[in-house]
């Protein structure tokens, strides 16, 4: 486990830049992976972390418990402190030159630190690499969004049966569900999100049937519409081939050009992959498009795909 979460922190580290040290402790402050770049000041970076952290997570004990999602940056001797976690297992300490983008800090941390749940929590098959997703939404614009309330309108198109709405289940409920039915016609959630605390979307999620019988009705599905995911199945052929078949559902029925992301779902089961990444992004480029692989079973990069959009339709209305 250790070597895992060390190239999973490896990864993060060679993302950010300014990024010096990153540790990996449980809610009692036991150290189960960490990394120091080379060349930064070991013996103080490591100094200034055993100060803090014993105390950092006292003080997370008594504010949020051991349920507690948060994040945190702190300030001290010339350095930044990151704290996050995303779950009940373990907390991110990362420590990073002045210069370091607390949005990136944000991003990237949030994000690891989900990874890091999901492994300790005994997942499988969980990716380590960083996607490029993650890259895009570390350097987003959101300070420079005005604060207050954004609506969102979502929709997820898609052949039957590929995940749209276990996706928007795992999201909205993070749950999931081995068996489910078919979403015939429509089906909407709601669900809203904190970007800061100044900055709040409210998402309004339209789960449309992929049936043929309902193609005369997606005009007004459609309707309205300021981001679209189009979900494959990344275990059945011809779930690649109908991209473009919905692509073109979207670019009829939606007049203005809104952010569309495909979505390679069901990348969980690595032994009945038949679509890789490499023709996914080529799908994607063509399209002028942008892809991101999901597992809705896992929660892999479920919840980065939807704060991905929200991103991208805030940063379109400036």
């Amino acid at each position: 486990m250790e070597r895992i979460l060390n190239t999973l922190i490896s990864n993060y580290m060679n993302d950010v830049q300014g990024v010096l040290a990153v540790v990996v402790a449980d809610k009692n402050g036991l150290i189960i992976a960490s990394r120091i770049k080379e060349n930064s000041a070991n013996e103080k970076v490591i100094g200034a972390i055993s100060a803090i952290i014993d105390n950092y997570i006292k003080k997370v004990k008594d504010e949020f418990g051991t349920e507690g999602n948060f994040f945190n940056i702190t300030s001290m001797e010339q350095k930044k402190f990151a704290f996050c976690s995303s779950g009940k297992n373990a907390i991110l300490t990362t420590v990073a030159s002045p210069e370091t983008s607390d949005m990136q800090l944000k991003v990237y941390s949030e994000y690891v630190a989900n990874k890091i749940e999901l492994l300790l929590e005994g997942q499988e098959n969980i990716s380590l690499e960083i996607p490029e997703l993650i890259r895009l939404l570390s350097k987003s614009k959101t300070g420079k969004i005005k604060p207050g309330e954004y609506a969102l309108k979502l929709i997820l198109t898609g052949d039957p049966l590929v995940g749209k709405t276990s996706l928007i289940k795992r999201f909205v409920e993070d749950t999931f569900q081995e068996n489910y039915i078919s979403t015939i016609g429509l089906e909407i959630s709601k669900k809203k999100i904190d970007i800061s605390e100044d900055i709040k979307v409210s998402f309004l999620i339209w789960d449309i049937g992929g049936q043929e019988r309902f193609e005369s009705h997606r005009a007004n599905f459609y309707l309205g519409a300021n981001a679209a995911f189009i979900v494959i199945d990344r275990t059945k052929k011809e779930s690649l081939k109908s991209i473009g078949k919905w692509f073109k559902d979207i670019s009829e029925f939606v007049k203005q050009r809104i952010p569309t992301i495909i979505v390679g779902n069901k990348s969980d089961l690595i032994d009945d992959i038949i679509i890789s990444e490499k023709e996914i992004k080529e799908k994607a480029e063509k399209l002028n498009s942008f892809c991101v692989l999901t597992s809705a079973k896992t929660g892999e990069n479920v919840n980065e795909s939807f704060h991905y959009v929200a991103y991208k339709v805030i940063e379109e209305q400036l």
